[in-house]
């Protein structure tokens, strides 16, 4: 348990409502925000706050009045952050400013989650001393985030790579509907050629916990212990279903035609994590699958993921 209120932004994604849900299970006092239009998670409070608006983010830090911040909120659409990237820039980045001033008047801890999508992909294996060089303005956005929360005393940046499992929110996400097709038996068109470090959603929410929990303070990264295609991962999705094998359609990122580039090797070394905690950030997908397909079949229509 975490002493002090925990705010965590982004309750409604999936990575903020599996965190929330957590935090309370293991007894700390955590209160969610959530988009004025977006889904609330199935567990604990919540308030309105509209990242958008560095007014909205003011008066909701400042009626918590949270002694730990964990800024999960985002928006993390490459292709909405490429389309509108004036809001990508005010939810991303600016939003991360105006929290980084508020916890330094609260003198308040703020972790911030990144992404692996800083770097350009031409060489894969990040360590934290590697230079980021994000092609997209999606990771420019998080990029601009992270130096804030860098440049603050009590500041954490917890790089995070592709993540996978079932939130606790009804919503829509890429890895339900890759799941619900192979059920379904309809073909899955997966990448080849595109390489991150998968995690998880469980793996990471423990992970950022862990951090809170110590003194660690600057950033590390947080990625699964294996380098793994977009294909492999659905290969082993589809063995933990009982799925098709023959459904997984081997495509590259060249056939997407996408109107800004795809990273494509951003696999993440975590050894930071593991020589300050004396373990792996969290557990292979091979291992982490069955609990995770179990989870899905038995709920499927009801789990909104």
């Amino acid at each position: 348990m975490l002493n002090g209120r925990i705010l965590v932004t982004g309750a409604g994604g999936q990575l903020g409502s599996v965190l929330l849900a957590q935090l309370l299970r293991g007894g700390s006092d955590a209160v969610g925000t959530v988009s004025p239009t977006g889904p609330r998670p199935r567990t604990g409070r919540t308030v309105v706050c509209d990242l958008g608006r560095v007014d909205s983010i003011a008066e909701c830090v400042r009626s918590v009045r949270p002694s730990r911040i964990i800024h999960a909120g985002a928006m993390t659409s490459v292709a909405a952050c490429y389309e509108r990237p004036d809001d990508a820039r005010r939810i991303n980045a600016d939003a991360t400013v105006r929290l980084v001033e508020l916890a330094d008047e609260l003198s308040a801890v703020l972790l911030l989650t990144s992404t692996d999508l800083v770097f350009d992909g031409s060489s894969g294996a990040y360590r934290e001393t590697d230079v980021p060089s994000p092609v997209s303005i999606y990771g420019r956005s998080k990029l601009a985030a992270e130096q804030a929360a860098i440049g603050y005393p009590r500041g954490v940046v917890a790089r995070l790579p592709l993540m996978y499992g079932l939130p606790d929110v009804e919503r829509e996400t890429t890895f339900r509907s890759q799941l619900a097709s192979l059920v379904d038996g309809r073909p899955l068109h997966l990448f080849t050629d595109e390489y991150r470090s998968p995690l998880a959603l469980d793996d990471a929410c423990t992970a950022i916990v862990t951090l809170l929990q110590s003194d660690c303070r600057g950033l590390l990264h947080c990625g699964g212990p294996q380098r793994l295609s977009r294909f492999q991962m659905g290969e082993l999705a589809a063995a933990a279903l009982g799925a098709r094998a023959d459904l997984l359609v081997p495509s590259t990122q060249a056939a997407l035609g996408a109107p800004e580039p795809r990273p494509a090797d951003v696999s993440l070394r975590s050894e930071r994590f593991e020589a300050m905690f004396g373990r792996p950030v969290g557990c292979t997908m091979a291992e982490r699958m069955p609990a995770i397909a179990a989870a899905f079949l038995t709920n499927r229509g009801r789990t909104g993921v």
